[in-house]
C-alpha cells in the first residue's frame, strides 16, 4: 500500500508505501516533540512584562504621590495662611471693640467737662448784670451783646443762702453789687444831733441795724460763691478722674495682650485669635508641628494716650464791705482738669500674628517630609479703622478758644472748627440762657431746687441745659465715636429703630433720660473687664456715671453725675423740643447725618465706631503716621522678635 500526497505548486510528489509507516510516525513524533519544547520556551518566557510593568507603576506611584502630596502641601500652605487672617481679624475686631468703649468713655469725659463750663458760665452768672439774655431771640431778632467775663454769683432772684436767708423774686445782689455798677449805695448813718432826742437815737440804730444786716448779706454773698466755685471744681474734678481710671484700665486690658503668650493664654483677645486660627486648620495642619505666635509690637504697647488738661481759671464775685457799701470784687481761682485723652500717634493699633506649621503628608514618609519640606510660615496683620477715640491736642478746642493769638483759659469749649469764640459767644450764652428756668416775674430763677439744672429732674424743663450739653456739635462729630442714645428717643433719633440697640457698644451702661439704665442687648462674650462693675451691680459693665466722692460738702449731691449726663440727645431732637427745628448747625449743633456722615458714601446711612481691615506688612514697614501740625511721626510700637521681617513679602 502506498499513499501520494500532492502538493500543489511544489515540483514533486511524495510517496510513501506500507514500509515507510514507522518512519512517518517516527517523523511525526519527533515534530510534536520539537513543538512541544517550543511551547515550553514561550511559558518559560512569561512575567517579564509584569516585571517591567511592576517597575514603571511603583514609579508612576511615587510620582503620583509626590503630586498629591505636593498639592495637599500647597494646599495647607493656603489654609495656614486662611487661619492666620482669621486670627489677625479676630484680634483687631476685639481691639476695635475695647477703641469703641474708650472712644465712648472719652466722650463721657468731654461732656463732664462742657457741662461744668455751662454751669460756670451760664447757670450761675445769667443773674449779672449785663448776661445776654436769650428770650428775645426765640422770638425775634437777636440782638447783638458784647460778652463779658461772667463771674460765678449766687445771690440771686429767689436764691436761698447757705445760711438761710430767703431772698424776694426780685432781689438780686449780684446785679447790684456788680463791679462795673459801683457796688450797693451806700447805706449813710446820720450823726447822732442829740442823746436826749428818743426818735434821733432810734433812727440811727435802725440805720445801723440796716447797715449790719447788709454787711451780713455781702459776707454770705461772699462766703456762697465761693464755696459753689470749690464745690463745682471738686465735683467734676472727682468726675474726671472716675472716668479717667476707665479709659487706664481700657487701655492697660488692650496692652497686656501683647505681654502674653497666645498659645495658652485665657485673655479674651489672644483666646479668640487662637480659636479663630484653629478652628480653620485642616487636620494636616493641626496635628502637625502647628505653632501660633504673635508679632509683639515694640514697647508691648498696642494703644498709648496723652492726657488732654484744660487749664482754667473760675471767676467769682468776693462781695466784701467796703465803709459803708457791699462791693464785688472780682475773685480768682485757677485749677486743672484732666479733660480726655489723645491716642497717641506714634503708637499704632494693630494685631499680628506669625502661624507655622509642619503638616504631616498622606504618601510620603515623615523622615523624607522633615529633609525635603521647609516649614510652612503664614503672618497677617490687621487693624481697627474708621473712627476716632478723640481728637489730636492740637487741633482741640475743648480747653479754650484762642483770641488775639493767645490762649484763654477762661472755662470754655469750642463747637465748630477755626471757632475763635465758642461758648463765649453772646449768641451761645443767649442760647444756654433761654433753656434755663426763669421764675415768676420773667427773671432768672435763683432756686437751688428749680434754677439749678439737674440730670433726670421730674420736670422736664430743667434738664434742657443738660441735654443741650451733652448733644454733640459740629466740633464734636469731627472727632469722636458718637454713638446713639438707645433709649426711648431712638426712633425721633434714628432711622432704623433697632440701630442704636445693635452698636451700643457691649458691658457700657446706658441710660435714658430719665436717669435710667437701659436693658441693652447682652454681650456676646463673658465680663472681661473684672475690675468693674456697673451701677446696678453687675460685673464687667463700665459704669456711666461716677460716684458721688464729694463728702462734706454745702451744696449736697449738687452736679452730682447721674446715668442721665451722658444719654446722648441728637441735634434734630434737642431742636424739636424747643421749636427751632432746622436751626442746629446755626448754633453749631450737629444732626445725625453729620456726626455719621464721616464714615459713610454720600446718600448712605452713617456707620458709627471702629471696623476692621487687613494691614500689608510691607506697608507697615514703610508706615509713618502725621501729626494735627503736619510732623511726621515715627511709629515706634512695630513688631519685634521677627527675624525675617525685612524679607516677608505679603
Amino acid at each position: 500500500m502506498s499513499i501520494e500526497l500532492v502538493t500543489e505548486g511544489f515540483p514533486t510528489i511524495m510517496k510513501i508505501s506500507s514500509q515507510s509507516t514507522l518512519t512517518l510516525e517516527a517523523g511525526v513524533n519527533a515534530g510534536y516533540n520539537r513543538g512541544m519544547g517550543w511551547e515550553k520556551n514561550i511559558r518559560n518566557s512569561r512575567g517579564q512584562v509584569a516585571v517591567l510593568f511592576a517597575l514603571v507603576f511603583t514609579f508612576m506611584f511615587v510620582l503620583f504621590a509626590f503630586v498629591v502630596d505636593f498639592g495637599h502641601l500647597i494646599h495647607n500652605k493656603m489654609n495656614l495662611q486662611i487661619a492666620a487672617d482669621a486670627a489677625a481679624y479676630a484680634g483687631a475686631a476685639w481691639q476695635a471693640r475695647l477703641l469703641n468703649q474708650m472712644g465712648k468713655v472719652n466722650y463721657h469725659m468731654r461732656q463732664d467737662y462742657k457741662e461744668m463750663v455751662v454751669r460756670f458760665q451760664v447757670t450761675h452768672t445769667r443773674h449779672n448784670l449785663e448776661f445776654p439774655r436769650g428770650r428775645r431771640y426765640l422770638d425775634g431778632p437777636f440782638d447783638t451783646l458784647t460778652t463779658h467775663s461772667q463771674l460765678v454769683c449766687q445771690q440771686a432772684h429767689s436764691y436761698r443762702a447757705l445760711r438761710g436767708r430767703q431772698y424776694a423774686n426780685d432781689t438780686n445782689l449780684c446785679w447790684n453789687a456788680d463791679p462795673r455798677t459801683g457796688g450797693l449805695p451806700p447805706i449813710v448813718v446820720p450823726p447822732l444831733i442829740a442823746d436826749f432826742d428818743a426818735f434821733s437815737v432810734a433812727l440811727r440804730a435802725q440805720i445801723m441795724a440796716i447797715q449790719r444786716q447788709a454787711d451780713i448779706e455781702c459776707d454770705q454773698g461772699r462766703e456762697d460763691n465761693e464755696r459753689l466755685v470749690d464745690h463745682l471744681i471738686s465735683v467734676y474734678g472727682s468726675r474726671s478722674n472716675f472716668h479717667a481710671n476707665q479709659m487706664q484700665t481700657m487701655k492697660d486690658f488692650i496692652n497686656e495682650a501683647a505681654q502674653s503668650n497666645i498659645a495658652n493664654s485665657t485673655h479674651p483677645m489672644l483666646a479668640a485669635a487662637r480659636e479663630s486660627a484653629r478652628r480653620n486648620l485642616t487636620d494636616s495642619n493641626r496635628n502637625g508641628e502647628f505653632k501660633i505666635e504673635i508679632l509683639p509690637p515694640q514697647e508691648n504697647s498696642y494703644v498709648q494716650m496723652k492726657e488732654m488738661r484744660a487749664r482754667n481759671v473760675a471767676l467769682w464775685y468776693d462781695f466784701q464791705s467796703r465803709g459803708s457799701a457791699c462791693v464785688a470784687i472780682p475773685g480768682q481761682k485757677s485749677f486743672e482738669m484732666l479733660a480726655g485723652y489723645e491716642k497717641d500717634p506714634e503708637f499704632l493699633t494693630y494685631f499680628g500674628v506669625k502661624l507655622t506649621s509642619k503638616p504631616r503628608m498622606l504618601f510620603m514618609p515623615q523622615a523624607w517630609v522633615d529633609s525635603a519640606f521647609p516649614v510652612l510660615e503664614a503672618y497677617s496683620l490687621a487693624k481697627p479703622f474708621g473712627s476716632r477715640m478723640g481728637p489730636q491736642s492740637e487741633t482741640d478746642l475743648l480747653v479754650g478758644v484762642p483770641r488775639n493769638q493767645q490762649q484763654s483759659f477762661l472755662i470754655n469749649f469750642g463747637v465748630r472748627p477755626g471757632d475763635r469764640t465758642g461758648i463765649r459767644s453772646s449768641k451761645l450764652l443767649a442760647f444756654y440762657d433761654s433753656l434755663h428756668k426763669f421764675n415768676s416775674i420773667g427773671a432768672p430763677e435763683g432756686n437751688q431746687a428749680r434754677g439749678w439744672i439737674a440730670p433726670g429732674a421730674s420736670d422736664p424743663n430743667l434738664t434742657l441745659p443738660l441735654q443741650a450739653v451733652r448733644t454733640p456739635t459740629i466740633f464734636d462729630a469731627l472727632f469722636y465715636t458718637v454713638f446713639p442714645d438707645p433709649g426711648g428717643n431712638i426712633s425721633q433719633d434714628y432711622e432704623e429703630p433697632d440701630f442704636a440697640q445693635a452698636l451700643f457698644p457691649d458691658y457700657l451702661e446706658a441710660a435714658a433720660p430719665n436717669n435710667e439704665l437701659i436693658a441693652t442687648r447682652n454681650p456676646a462674650s463673658p465680663p472681661y473687664y473684672l475690675a468693674f462693675s456697673g451701677r446696678n451691680g453687675r460685673p464687667g459693665y463700665v459704669r456711666v456715671d461716677a460716684p458721688f466722692t464729694v463728702s462734706g460738702s454745702a451744696f449736697g449731691n449738687y452736679a452730682a453725675e447721674e446715668p442721665a449726663t451722658h444719654s446722648t440727645t441728637g441735634g434734630d431732637t434737642l431742636f424739636n423740643l424747643i421749636g427751632m427745628s432746622g436751626r442746629e448747625a446755626e448754633f453749631g449743633f450737629a444732626k445725625k447725618e453729620v456726626y455719621h456722615s464721616a464714615w459713610s458714601p454720600p446718600g448712605e446711612k452713617g456707620r458709627i465706631g471702629y471696623g476692621v481691615k487687613f494691614l500689608s506688612i510691607s506697608t507697615l514697614q514703610r508706615l509713618k503716621n502725621t501729626s494735627s501740625n503736619g510732623e511726621t511721626i515715627e511709629i515706634r510700637n512695630k513688631p519685634r522678635f521677627e527675624p525675617n521681617f525685612n524679607q516677608i513679602r505679603h
